[in-house]
């Protein structure tokens, strides 16, 4: 496997380096650097580190891990449940050591660019009894370190938004897939019809804040995974799934909110909050949507 060459981010260059100068990888390790300990804490530190999905069936939401969780299920659910996946991008762990938990016929191989998140997950999975079928280790879903025809699935979920060259990943994904393999990948994307001239500036923020190159529409993703030979390709729009969880998001937020005073300025979480609740308001016409994109590779 290959070796992180990261250099520790200090508070000092923070914001410096990732509004101004820094490459997309520090961008990335900045976002969960900032957001990290957040997700954690609104999730009970059970290492989620996903938005959550809501049924819509107006029971009342009792835990953002119970949407994290859902989340994941509704990302794997066409898979068959055996054989090797590849979790693309797999942050502090939990969605892998959930789906081996799950089911035990099932070995994950999780990638990731951030070392300290490495360490967590791997941890993580021993804590929770997979470590002899789930292991992480660090790999750019850019330049997947793994052979041809290797995984029966591959998911991403939140992650691919990140990807710099959303190309290399498609290709790489095929390329590591056995045939009639899966890929499943939930992803915040751009809803052009629904985008106004006048947020052009909020396209911007969100590209600094979420730590992203270029967010991708529905047509995009359906376009790249056709030419690169992806068959029975399925997008389905889950923007109000996940926009449903965003008030107890805030809720979390404003009752923790003397503990997250130790985290983060009182400007950043009313800022975020003001995020969420406009995601929120804005229901089906957001321009920022959520999309669970599903494909399988051709013979």
């Amino acid at each position: 496997m290959k070796k992180s060459n990261s250099v520790p981010i200090t508070k000092n260059n923070l914001l410096y380096n990732f509004i101004f100068r820094a490459s997309a990888n520090k961008k990335i390790r900045t976002y969960y650097h900032l957001l990290e300990p957040l997700f954690h804490s609104m999730s009970d530190n059970n290492m989620f580190l996903n938005l959550g999905y809501d049924d819509l069936s107006k029971k009342t939401i009792s835990s953002i891990v119970d949407t994290q969780k859902k989340m994941v299920e509704i990302v794997t659910r066409g898979f068959k449940k055996e054989g090797r996946w590849l979790d693309a991008g797999s942050g502090t762990g939990a969605p892998a050591c959930y789906l081996a938990n799950s089911y035990p016929s099932i070995n994950i191989e999780g990638i990731n660019i951030i070392k300290t998140q490495i360490e967590k997950a791997n941890d993580l999975a021993k804590n929770k009894n997979c470590n002899d079928r789930v292991k992480f280790n660090y790999g750019n879903a850019q330049d997947i370190p793994y052979s041809d025809n290797h995984f029966e699935n591959i998911y991403a979920i939140e992650s691919a938004f990140h990807f710099e060259d959303k190309t290399k990943f498609i290709s790489e994904s095929k390329r590591v897939l056995k045939q009639q393999g899966q890929i499943s990948i939930a992803d915040i994307v751009i809803r052009p019809e629904y985008l106004k001239f006048r947020d052009w500036y909020k396209v911007s923020i969100a590209k600094h804040g979420l730590a992203t190159k270029e967010f991708y529409n529905k047509d995009k993703w359906v376009s790249l995974l056709t030419s690169t030979g992806f068959d029975d390709i399925e997008v389905e729009d889950i923007t109000l799934n996940v926009s449903n969880v965003l008030p107890h998001w805030v809720s979390l937020i404003k009752k923790n909110h003397d503990k997250l005073l130790d985290l983060y300025p009182k400007i950043f979480l009313t800022m975020l909050c003001s995020c969420l609740e406009y995601a929120y308001n804005m229901g089906d016409k957001c321009p920022f949507g959520y999309h669970l994109i599903t494909a399988t590779k051709e013979n």
